[in-house]
């Protein structure tokens, strides 16, 4: 298991933020709407649950796809919106990681690329 951590920070209120997260190969999502996946209450990122870090994120509205994570946020003035989720490693192997992306939905000129690990490799235990 992975937990990714997305954090989106905004000069000026934005609410209408879509964040969309496209998965490596290898990985697929823990869908947080299942009773039985393993919730995010359950799990310490830099000394806090991660419910906690999500506590002051508007999220509007959050899809667990085959292929990517989405969630339209609202962000206020200077403000920083934490999201999280949880992949499974299914396959083995060494995967480009895609970038997350970020756009106004009603703006779609305003938008962003953001950050993250070049590669991720995948191994049996």
């Amino acid at each position: 298991m992975v937990l990714v951590a997305i954090r989106v920070y905004s000069e000026r209120r934005s609410p209408d933020l879509l964040v969309v997260d496209l998965l490596p190969a290898g990985l697929e999502l823990e869908n947080q709407n299942l009773s039985h996946a393993i919730k995010l209450d359950s799990i310490i990122f830099d000394g806090k649950p991660a419910s906690e870090w999500q506590k002051k994120t508007t999220i509007l509205h959050q899809e667990f796809r085959d292929d990517r994570y989405v969630a339209a946020i609202d962000v206020g003035y200077k403000g920083t919106s934490y999201l999280f989720y949880l992949a499974r490693a299914v396959t083995p192997g060494k995967y480009k990681v895609p970038a997350p992306l970020v756009e106004n939905m009603y703006q779609p000129d305003k938008n962003a690329v953001g950050n993250t690990l070049d590669t991720i490799e995948i191994t049996n235990l």
